[in-house]
């Protein structure tokens, strides 16, 4: 896939976060009828839609808070991932993963909010 099929605004990505990325495909497979891909960044596909990743833990990666387990984290579409983590931090927000670049895709940044719930902001390529 060459470019993103995310919408720009409101929640339009959920990463599952998890210690055990073959149960849960199992499990979510069964449960939900979506497909999920193979490789380092599994996708939740819905047709030939993707509508989501599977995550396992990363060594030296910053994604996972400190202390969570297994968890999903919705991703909120915005004009500028820079901007609005600026001002997320401003209003009390924790960054848990720094706004970064996927190739393709956009712009993405890891948060919690001031009373501690995750969530990923996304701004499309």
């Amino acid at each position: 896939m060459t470019t993103s099929t995310i919408p720009a605004t409101g929640f339009n990505w959920h990463e599952l976060m998890t210690t055990d990325t073959a149960a849960a495909k199992s499990f979510y497979e069964a449960v939900t009828g979506l497909k999920i891909g193979e490789g380092d960044y599994p996708m939740f596909m819905d047709g030939n839609r993707p509508v989501g990743g599977l995550v396992g833990p990363r060594e030296g990666k910053a994604e996972w808070p400190s202390g969570s387990g297994a968890h999903w984290v919705p991703y909120i579409g915005v004009k500028d991932v820079n901007a609005a983590v600026a001002k997320a931090k401003e209003m009390g927000a924790r960054v848990f993963m720094e706004p970064m670049d996927v190739p393709n895709w956009g712009r993405v940044a890891g948060l919690r909010d001031p009373q501690g719930a995750a969530f990923g902001l996304y701004q499309p390529a």
